[in-house]
Order: structure tokens, then C-alpha cells, then sequence
């Protein structure tokens, strides 16, 4: 009779002992299954997502320039992805701010404003190589400093770009020159200012550090010089709109990054994209726009989203 009373007892303990397992076990999957919703696309919902890039205006351009990457992007996000084009900045803000796109390759300067009128999220940064704005002037020129261009004509790219008007500002700025004043004569030329340069028009030039090459050609070697080279500029970016949502930020940054070296790949496949080329994927975060940020100041634009856009 004792054993069989040992007996029962034995089976009732190891019974419990499986039940305690099964439970630790089904906990694990639970938390397992968790784990993988916030790992895949569901997290972004099931509506595709919406890509556009701002320095592409239309449909056929964007397919021209990035159906290649639209198609990686959905085989690494496992989600279906539409062009959006944007016609404009201005456009591309008021379609994140209205929920009409939903991620965007823009530029530094492009981002400030985004972030102003839409509150866009910053994903991952795009780095670019030689990104660096300069000052240029002729070989004979008598200026050895940019404080030796007070009283001089400044010539620079259209009002906005980032290499080649706002960071030369910001350079002469930082100089103690005011741009803003009878200092200095500032004159953006949209297209045409390393050719006007070239030409003879002005006494100095901003532009990428990038331009020293085509100046050279247009110019001769040895007859223009580096009068002054800025520091590196903010990466280019993909940012999303805030309505996404932080999960599917999240998934979407760090598929961008696990999936860089493919998607950079299809971005600069077409031919249409050298600038990218050997860039990379990188953290992001809006402080590292604050130099700009500082250069919409030395321009003239302390309200960021006065800064005139391209179709304005």
C-alpha cells in the first residue's frame, strides 16, 4: 500500500513538473512571436509604401533613377513600395505632413525645412564623398583670406544649395564677414555660376569643393585656387513621416543599414546617382543638421521655411 502511495505521488510531481515546463516553454514562444512582429514589415502596416526623392521631379525621372532600388527595397523590407513624385520641397513637406508619403531621400538643407513643416523622422544618413562647400577666386587674385573679400562680388549656386551658397555663407560668416550687408555682393546664379565665374563675371566663387576639377577645365589648370575649404557637410538622408510611427522607423532604419551595401548598389546602378557612389548608410539624428541650421542663419534665413524653394 506505501508504494502505491509513493507511486502516486512520484506521477503527480513529474505531472507538475511537465506542466511547469509546457508553461515556460508556451512563455518563450509568446515572447518569440512578439519579437518577430516587431522584426518584420507588419509593424509599417499593409498599405505600400510611398518613395520619393527631392531632387527628382516626376514619374518617369524617378523610374529612370530608382526602380532598381524600389525593387531591392521591397524584397528587404517585405513590403510593396510606390513611387511618389514630388514636384518641389514645398510639395514633399506637405505630402509627409498630410500623410501622402511616406519616405524621402532628401538633402541637408532640404531636411531642415522638412523637419520645420513636417516633423519628418530622420532614418539613416547618406554619405557623400568630397561633400565640402569652398571659396574660389582667380590664380592673379590679391585676396589671401576671405576677410580680404569685403567689398567684393561673391558669386554662388542658386539660393539653397548646400554646398554651393549656404555653406560658402556660412564660411564668410564665420569670417567675420556679413553676407547680409553692403560687405559683400552676393550673387546666386541657378546652373551657370562656375560658367559666369570662368567668364570673368565676379571676384570670387562658392561652390563644392567637388566643382575644382570642371573649373579647372573651364579655366585652365593653375588659373584658379582654393582661397578657402569648409568642413565636411551633413550627410544626405532618407527620413519618414512622423505618422509612420516609431516601430516602423525603427524596422525601416535598420533594414536600410542591414541592406545597404545591395541598396546603394541599385541606387547608383543607373548611372544617374555618381555622388553616391562609395557612400554609405549611417546613424542619423537632427542635431547633426544644426550646422546648417547655422548656415540658413548667415543667409539671411533665421525662419527656415522662408527659404525660397526651386519652383517659387
Amino acid at each position: 500500500m506505501r508504494l502505491n502511495i509513493l507511486s502516486r505521488q512520484a506521477l503527480a510531481a513529474a505531472a507538475a513538473a511537465s506542466l511547469l515546463t509546457l508553461a515556460a516553454c508556451g512563455g518563450e514562444d509568446d515572447t518569440t512571436a512578439e519579437a518577430a512582429v516587431g522584426d518584420d514589415g507588419a509593424v509599417c502596416g499593409t498599405e505600400p509604401l510611398r518613395f520619393s526623392d527631392t531632387g527628382v521631379e516626376g514619374l518617369e525621372e524617378l523610374r529612370v533613377e530608382f526602380e532598381d532600388f524600389r525593387v531591392a527595397l521591397e524584397e528587404a523590407t517585405d513590403l510593396d513600395v510606390d513611387f511618389q513624385p514630388m514636384s518641389s520641397r514645398t510639395a514633399a513637406a506637405t505630402a509627409l505632413e498630410y500623410d501622402d508619403l511616406d519616405v524621402l531621400l532628401t538633402g541637408p538643407t532640404e531636411y531642415v525645412v522638412l523637419k520645420a513643416e513636417a516633423d519628418a523622422i530622420p532614418l539613416v544618413g547618406v554619405t557623400r564623398q568630397e561633400y565640402r562647400p569652398a571659396i574660389y577666386v582667380r590664380a592673379d587674385s590679391d585676396a589671401q583670406s576671405i576677410e580680404d573679400l569685403r567689398g567684393a562680388q561673391l558669386i554662388t549656386k542658386e539660393v539653397g544649395s548646400t554646398a554651393g551658397h549656404l555653406g560658402p555663407l556660412e564660411m564668410v560668416d564665420a569670417a567675420g564677414v556679413d553676407p547680409n550687408s553692403n560687405e559683400l555682393d552676393v550673387v546666386p546664379l541657378s546652373g551657370t555660376h562656375l560658367a559666369a565665374f570662368a567668364s570673368g563675371d565676379g571676384d570670387a566663387l562658392g561652390s563644392g569643393i567637388d566643382d575644382l576639377g570642371e573649373l579647372e577645365e573651364l579655366m585652365g589648370e593653375g588659373n584658379v585656387r582654393v582661397l578657402a575649404e569648409g568642413n565636411d557637410l551633413p550627410n544626405d538622408l532618407f527620413v519618414a513621416r512622423e505618422g509612420l510611427g516609431q516601430d516602423c522607423a525603427d524596422y525601416l532604419r535598420e533594414t536600410l543599414v542591414e541592406n545597404q551595401d545591395v541598396l546603394i548598389e541599385a541606387i547608383v546602378s543607373t548611372g544617374e546617382n555618381d555622388k553616391y557612389d562609395r557612400s554609405e548608410f549611417v546613424a542619423a539624428s537632427d542635431s547633426d543638421y544644426d550646422p546648417i541650421r547655422r548656415a540658413f542663419v548667415a543667409a539671411g534665413f533665421p525662419e527656415f521655411t522662408d527659404l525660397p524653394d526651386d519652383d517659387e
